[in-house]
C-alpha cells in the first residue's frame, strides 16, 4: 500500500513540473495605444519540433498555454495589423521558463535581449500593404543618366561656339588646320565613308535594263 502511495505522489509530482504554464499579454506601446483594438483573429503560437499549438488573445488581451512540456519553442504573433518580434521560450525539466529574442534564419544559440515573465508583446512595425506613391522629385530627375547627358549636349551646342570665339587666334587656325586634316582623312579612307544603308538599300533594286530590251522586243514582233 505505502508503496502505491509513494509511486502516486511521485507520479503527481513529475506531472506537476511537466504541466508547466506560459502567460503573457499585449500591454499598450507606442505603436499600439489600445491593444483592444487588435483584429478578433490574433493568434499566439507555441511552435516546436512536430509540435504547434495556438490560442487566442483573451478579453483582457493576455493568453495562456497550459501543460507545457520540457523543450525549445518558438513563441510567434500571428496578426493583420502589427507585426510582432519572435520568441524563444525553453521549459526546463524542473518547471522553469526563460524567454529571450530570436531571429530567424540565425543560428539557435544567437539569442536576444531576455524577457521577464509573464510575457510581454510589443509591436516592432505596423503592417504597410500599400505602397505610397512617391512625389515628384526634383533632384532624382536631374541625377538620371539621361537627363545629365541631354544637360551636357545642350551645353556643349550654346556655349562652344562662343568659347571658340573667344578663341587664341593662333590657337584657333592650329585647331581648324587639324578639323580640316581630319576631314581630308576620312575622305580618303573609303571604309570611313561607307554607307551601309544605302548599300542594302541598293541591293533590293533590281536591274531595269532586262525589262526595258523585253519590251523593245515585244514592240518589234507587232509591228
Amino acid at each position: 500500500m505505502k508503496l502505491h502511495l509513494v509511486a502516486l505522489v511521485a507520479h503527481l509530482i513529475s506531472l506537476a513540473f511537466a504541466a508547466t504554464i506560459i502567460r503573457g499579454s499585449i500591454p499598450p506601446s507606442n505603436l499600439l495605444i489600445n491593444p483592444s483594438e487588435l483584429p478578433a483573429d490574433t493568434t499566439i503560437t507555441l511552435t516546436t519540433s512536430g509540435i504547434k499549438r495556438s490560442t487566442l488573445l483573451r478579453a483582457d488581451n493576455s493568453f495562456v498555454f497550459r501543460n507545457v512540456s520540457q523543450g525549445s519553442y518558438i513563441l510567434d504573433t500571428l496578426c493583420s495589423t502589427h507585426h510582432f518580434a519572435s520568441l524563444r521560450v525553453d521549459v526546463t525539466r524542473d518547471g522553469g521558463v526563460s524567454v529571450v529574442q530570436t531571429f530567424r534564419g540565425n543560428a539557435w544559440s544567437n539569442s536576444g535581449e531576455k524577457r521577464r515573465m509573464p510575457i510581454e508583446l510589443r509591436p516592432v512595425k505596423v503592417a504597410e500593404y500599400y505602397v505610397v506613391r512617391e512625389g515628384f522629385n526634383l533632384i532624382k530627375m536631374l541625377s538620371s543618366p539621361m537627363i545629365l547627358i541631354a544637360i551636357v549636349s545642350l551645353v556643349s551646342i550654346v556655349f562652344l561656339p562662343k568659347m571658340l570665339d573667344k578663341m587664341d587666334p593662333e590657337f584657333k587656325a592650329e585647331f581648324a588646320a587639324q578639323q580640316r586634316k581630319s576631314g581630308s582623312a576620312a575622305a580618303a579612307n573609303p571604309i570611313a565613308n561607307f554607307d551601309a544603308a544605302s548599300f542594302l538599300a541598293g541591293m533590293g533594286k533590281s536591274d531595269p535594263a532586262p525589262a526595258t530590251q523585253q519590251q523593245q522586243q515585244g514592240q518589234g514582233k507587232r509591228k
